[in-house]
């Protein structure tokens, strides 16, 4: 029975792709056929059969075209195979499912199909025909239409074939439903109570919670009965349920093949949508089951927790966008502000509780919004509590130093909570000068200590996920990765699966791709040219040599612009700590190492040096100062150099005599003042004070004009 009941759910799934399209022969066909003759001999050749059309990254439509050549009993047969069978058959599905036609949003067209679906004086055949063109041309859009015969209360016919109509429809109309329970007409929500348990789809678990709570005994019934049917618990509040389905949302992405691109909302009795694009879906379908969260139980600081999770990602992933030249994206960056104000308004406390939820999910868009959420936020009376100290510790060099620029912002420098802990990511973080990004889609054992190892390395930032899923759906959050490396074997996809979405998105236009396999030969005739093979399993130094090969030859990160993120932020936190006493001295050797650098990094770092600098750094300030930077540069470094003199006991003759020449050179006056003041601070002898009096000795005459 359970098999039985598994095919008739995923007949209907499936059905959904062809739109009852003519089935048509092809290599997929010959490839059953030889799997379904059982031998081993016949079955090995069945998979290097599928492996051969995989091999060729089918497009769309020919993963469509591949679908409609084999009977749904063989589509079937495939699909519960175990292995590597049923993931082919899987991407080929997730291919095929993005070739449907493109819904049309026709609201004329909509409802007279509509009529003719819920008509309560025609045919079954009438009525199939009707359903099947709003499958084929129409689907979700077509619910709104359905939903008014649900509320009709003076229309049973019309409610019951809609009913009908909307099983038939299928998954798509799971959301628009799920919306339609939150109608103020009671009819409406029984009937569409009742359409959710038609089709049996578990994400209508939160909002069937919700009902047993309802005003009326039939709306509660039908819930009920969904939720035994689902084993949910009765202690289970649909608080709690939304924000499961919410945290997957947030970790894991919506299901591949379930983008949908709009979003519901009901607005009195009428169902509305909203136009998103596929980077932010998840993100808007995770808010709006914490919002339902809050709704349910507004005293919840979990619920709020995780609607700010929501908020604070959208923003991350919006300007990350952005910041990769998605013009698409650009569009909705007014709204990044204002979901990062909708977050900061939950408080720090509940700000937190998000950054902690983030790290233990490795979620790095939520705990980098939540970081920088929390240095504008965080009192620093009690910063000593915060749950940035805890960043700190995180394998993701990006959360460990954006935690460590908030500390440093948050607590006005002076007092700082893991004091050692933040100037070490400092030093670390200012000395960045070309950062890549490695994103590592593995399940073995060795592959997370590896990624540890390698993010570990100056100059590399190293993710680890166990699943294709949580891969595409990190890629997809942050598409901003230089290479991705990828296990042959993957538990729930094909690496094609990861390789086909990294090339079909521009965002990842210069983004390479390894594959760590057993067989490197059969690997590379597998994959083809464009991804380089390695042996595995890899280790961190494996690691970091295989990247290296994949990157040999490509400028990475043009305008080192991730490095020099880093190095600014750093130096201008180090520089508050300076400034509010704070002891810097495990990063000055790395500061003085800046000065050579862009003048967002190497002022902040001079100035720093000049607030808690020793002699150890004098020489590379004199460098700055006679080099060939900017004039600011020059005459921060030279104040660097005062306020270091002015400490020691003495000054040693190579530095004072490096100052002198370039105060009596034809150098601009702010700096020549810059340096007398330095010169004046620094602990000099009777006769070196002299003989720069003399130096400088000028005669306060106006030359005579000729003539």
């Amino acid at each position: 029975m359970a098999i039985a009941f598994g095919k008739s759910i995923l007949a209907t799934a499936v059905a959904l792709v062809v739109g009852g399209a003519a089935l048509a022969q092809s290599e997929l066909k010959e490839a059953v056929k030889q799997i379904r003759l059982g031998t081993p001999e016949s079955r090995a050749q069945g998979l290097e059969m599928l492996r051969a059309i995989l091999a060729k990254d089918p497009s769309s439509a020919d993963a469509l075209a591949l679908y409609q050549s084999v009977t749904q009993d063989e589509w079937f047969m495939l699909m519960v195979e175990a292995g590597e069978y049923s993931k082919i058959a899987q991407s080929i599905l997730d291919r095929a499912k993005v070739e449907m036609k493109t819904r049309s949003r026709d609201a004329a067209a909509i409802g007279a199909l509509v009529d003719a679906a819920c008509a309560a004086d025609s045919n079954y055949e009438t009525r199939s025909q009707a359903v099947r063109k709003i499958i084929g041309d129409h689907g979700e859009f077509a619910v709104p239409a359905f939903v008014a015969k649900l509320g009709n209360a003076d229309d049973a016919n019309g409610q019951i074939n809609a009913i009908s109509a909307l099983a038939q429809i299928g998954p798509v109309a799971v959301l628009p439903l799920l919306e339609a329970t939150k109608s103020s007409n009671g009819v409406l929500r029984l009937n569409a109570a009742a359409a959710l348990v038609h089709l049996n789809d578990d994400r209508a678990v939160p909002a069937m919670a919700r009902l047993r709570s309802d005003d009326r005994q039939d709306v509660r019934d039908v819930a009920e009965r969904f939720l035994a049917k689902k084993n949910v618990p009765a202690g289970k509040t649909a608080t709690e349920l939304a924000l499961g389905e919410a945290r997957r949302y947030l970790k894991q992405g919506f299901a591949p093949g379930s983008y949908s691109e709009v979003v519901w909302k009901i607005n009195g009795e009428t169902l509305e949508f909203a136009d998103v694009p596929a980077l932010v879906y998840s993100l808007e379908l995770a808010k709006g089951l914490a919002h339902d969260a809050v709704a349910a139980d507004p005293m919840s600081a979990e619920a709020r927790s995780v609607a700010a999770q929501a908020n604070l990602a959208e923003a991350q992933v919006i300007e990350n966008a952005i910041a990769q030249g998605d013009e698409a994206a650009k569009a909705l960056e007014p709204m990044a502000a204002e979901f990062k104000m909708a977050a900061l308004a939950t408080g720090t406390p509940v700000l937190r509780a998000a950054l902690a939820e983030g790290l233990q999910n490795g979620m790095a868009p939520v705990s980098l919004g939540a970081i920088e959420a929390l240095g504008a936020s965080e009192d620093r009376t009690t910063l000593g509590s915060s749950t940035l100290t805890a960043a700190l510790q995180s394998t993701d060099k990006r959360v460990r130093y954006a935690a460590a620029m908030a500390l440093a912002k948050a607590s006005g420098g002076s007092n700082v909570p893991a004091s050692d802990a933040v100037v070490a990511a400092l030093a670390a973080a200012v000395s960045e000068e070309s950062v890549r990004i490695i994103q590592v889609i593995d399940a073995s054992p060795e592959a997370k200590v590896a990624a540890s190892e390698a993010g570990g390395v100056r100059g590399n930032v190293a993710v680890a996920d166990a699943s294709a899923r949580d891969g595409m759906s990190r890629l997809l959050d942050n598409p901003n990765v230089d290479v991705v490396v990828i296990n042959e074997i993957l538990p729930d996809r094909m690496p094609e699966d990861v390789i086909g979405n990294i090339k079909k998105d521009s965002r990842m236009a210069n983004t390479k791709v390894v594959v760590v396999a057993k067989d490197v030969e059969a690997a590379k005739t597998r994959f083809g040219d464009g991804v380089t093979v390695v042996q595995g399993p890899l280790g961190g130094e494996g690691l970091i040599t295989a990247v290296n090969t994949a990157l040999e030859g490509v400028a990475v990160e043009p305008a080192n612009a991730r490095a020099e993120g880093f190095a600014k932020g750093a130096s201008e936190a180090l520089l508050a700590l300076a400034t509010g006493n704070s002891n810097i001295g495990g990063s000055l050797a790395s500061l003085a190492g800046q000065l050579n650098r862009s003048d967002a990094v190497s002022v902040p770092a001079a100035k720093a040096l000049g607030l808690s600098g020793t002699g150890d750094q004098l020489d590379a300030l004199l460098a700055a100062v006679s080099g060939s930077g900017s004039g600011e540069l020059k005459v921060a470094a030279a104040s660097a150099m005062g306020g270091i003199l002015g400490r020691m006991s003495d000054a040693p003759a190579k530095v004072v005599e490096g100052l002198k020449g370039v105060l009596l050179s034809g150098a601009e006056p702010a700096l020549r003042t810059a340096i007398a003041v330095a010169l004046g601070k620094a602990k000099l002898s009777d006769a070196e004070k002299a003989s720069l009096i003399e130096a400088l000795r000028k005669v306060g005459s106006v030359a005579k004009s000729e003539g």
